[in-house]
């Protein structure tokens, strides 16, 4: 009879494990922090080029005023949203000065502004860019950092780290780099502060191995 009890016991804690297992297969598809670096050859001065920030590369879009599948957009300077007038996203953005990147953990809740009839997003205040004039004729990327919510409501912290496709020698203009980092669960953090899913699973398992060896 013990023996029978223990095999049960073993079983039922067997299909407690798979069930998590499942919950870390899950979370690990549907939640994640993805932190990238993408460049964006934006040279063309009349058609815009796209990016989907989920899947960290440029996106081919058919009608971009209909279509969800892209966050921001690119041509020489001038970057654009999916939202507002460029888009029918949820995608705006806030910028952060005095801050550094790697400081912001949370998203702010408010002052997000999408792009208008009179300005973009990424024009706002003093822009993305800083322009020398002559004689170097320059572009370089401010020092301040962007929280955006992209299209489909998910947050990431970017800033512009290049607009050269050789940034050290400023040789090759129109090729627009960012770094950003995205939470891809709908919520603001971007820190790793939370427990991963697979050590929350073991706990709990340990604490259900546990109270069954108790009875």
């Amino acid at each position: 009879m013990k023996k029978f009890m223990f095999i049960h016991k073993l079983n039922f804690c067997m299909i407690i494990l798979f069930i998590f297992n499942i919950s870390i297969t899950v979370s690990a598809v549907h939640a994640e922090i993805h932190h990238n670096t993408l460049t964006v050859d934006a040279t063309d001065r009349e058609n815009w080029v796209y990016t989907d920030l989920l899947r960290g590369e440029v996106v081919d879009i058919n009608n971009a005023t209909t279509s969800l599948n892209w966050d921001l957009a690119f041509r020489r300077t001038g970057v654009i949203v999916n939202g507002g007038i460029s888009g029918p996203g949820e995608a705006a953005a806030v910028v952060l000065k005095d801050v550094l990147f790697e400081d912001i953990l949370v998203a702010p809740e408010e002052g997000y502004v999408s792009d208008t009839e009179q300005i973009t997003t990424f024009a706002t205040g003093d822009g993305w860019y800083t322009y020398t004039g002559p004689p170097n004729h320059w572009v370089l990327p401010n020092d301040v950092v962007y929280v955006l919510r992209t299209a489909t409501g998910n947050y990431a912290k970017l800033r512009f780290i290049g607009y050269y496709e050789d940034n050290e020698n400023k040789v090759g203009s129109g090729f627009i780099s960012i770094e950003y980092v995205l939470q891809d669960d709908g919520t603001r953090t971007f820190s790793g502060s939370e427990p991963p899913a697979d050590v929350v699973a073991k706990q709990k398992l340990a604490t259900t191995w546990a109270a069954l060896k108790r009875n």
